[in-house]
């Protein structure tokens, strides 16, 4: 019992962190942190089955920095970089793959000029601008996860200088937001337009994907206007931490403090192309998602961490909707 309570209390001066919307839209890489990370991602699609997906993870020189690009085209197929797309710049940029703001906490460009490759390995030449426009205010998760969970998770576990060197990885700042993307994705001087249900993140502390067991993030938003966020992370020090949110129509908020867990998600196969997710939220609430998995953009953090960004369809509470399904697993302890 007092173990739990001693959990508790750190639990709660971490969650007490706050930070105004102009501090936490700016990059933040502290040399400080045991893995300094700051990550920017951004995902679109549409009932016709089209995808875009990019992230920017800025690390400190000691490690190289993460970048992701890549989109599927009706017909056409899936496009991606292979290529460093640069240096880092001042902001969120690495070389001609740029994130601005426009309207600090509710817009941003997202543009790119170079090489792109497809399935066969071709190269293809590609300029991408696209708008993100925010639907609702960001959420910053350190209002969602349970903390009476948090702290029943890191009581069970043995406490060892390691292990809180290790938690340090569990401290990140991290927020999100629903909205949509319009603009264009020209390839080989043929312009095509877009317009797609959207969703970002931005997440910054210490990561390092090797202490990383298994994930499940899964986005989206319904044809009524719902949209949710749940995520169960397993590291290999740690059990499982879930988080999320399930916002209303009119931008009401419901924290997700349980679900489905990994185990029973993936029981028949590791990445599952169709599944169900029961939902609990702290309004005691109960949400049932289903979710199909219809091609996937595959990453690898680290050379051990495989992520794949599955192209999501959903029924939300029997409600159809688009999204994306993100699953990842470390390759020590799993295989396909």
């Amino acid at each position: 019992m007092f173990k739990y309570w001693l959990a508790r209390q750190m639990v709660k001066r971490t969650k007490k962190r706050q930070f105004s919307v102009d501090i936490l839209e700016q990059k933040h890489v502290d040399p400080n942190e045991p893995f300094p990370n700051d990550s920017s991602y951004f995902y679109g699609g549409d009932k016709a089955g089209n995808a875009f997906i990019t992230r920017m993870a800025f690390r400190h020189t000691t490690r190289p920095h993460e970048y992701w690009l890549g989109f599927y085209m009706k017909g056409l197929g899936f496009f991606g970089i292979k290529d460093d797309p640069g240096a880092d710049g001042d902001g969120f940029q690495m070389g001609s793959l740029k994130y601005e703001p426009v309207e600090i906490g509710k817009v941003w460009r997202v543009s790119f000029e170079g090489t792109v490759y497809d399935e066969l390995d071709m190269p293809h030449a590609c300029k991408i601008d696209m708008l993100f426009k925010g639907k609702n205010p960001i959420y910053d998760f350190a209002k969602s996860s349970d903390q009476r969970m948090i702290a029943r998770t890191i009581s069970k576990e043995k406490w060892t200088k390691e292990f809180f060197h290790h938690m340090k990885d569990t401290h990140q700042v991290h927020y999100e937001q629903t909205g949509t993307f319009s603009g264009t994705i020209t390839l080989d001087e043929t312009v095509n337009e877009m317009t797609m249900i959207a969703s970002r993140d931005h997440s910054f502390g210490s990561r390092n994907w090797l202490t990383w067991d298994r994930h499940f993030w899964i986005t989206g938003v319904a044809d009524n206007g719902y949209s949710w966020t749940v995520t169960t992370i397993k590291w290999q020090f740690l059990g499982r931490l879930t988080a999320g949110f399930i916002c209303t129509p009119d931008g009401k908020i419901d924290a997700i403090v349980d679900c489905t867990d990994l185990e029973t998600i993936s029981k028949g196969q590791l990445l599952p192309n169709h599944g169900f997710i029961d939902i609990e939220t702290r309004e005691d609430k109960h949400h049932k998602l289903e979710f199909w998995r219809n091609g996937e953009f595959p990453f690898l953090h680290d050379e051990k961490y495989h992520m794949r960004e599955g192209i999501g369809t959903y029924k939300f509470d029997g409600v159809d909707g688009l999204g994306m399904v993100e699953f990842g697993f470390h390759a020590d302890k799993y295989n396909l």
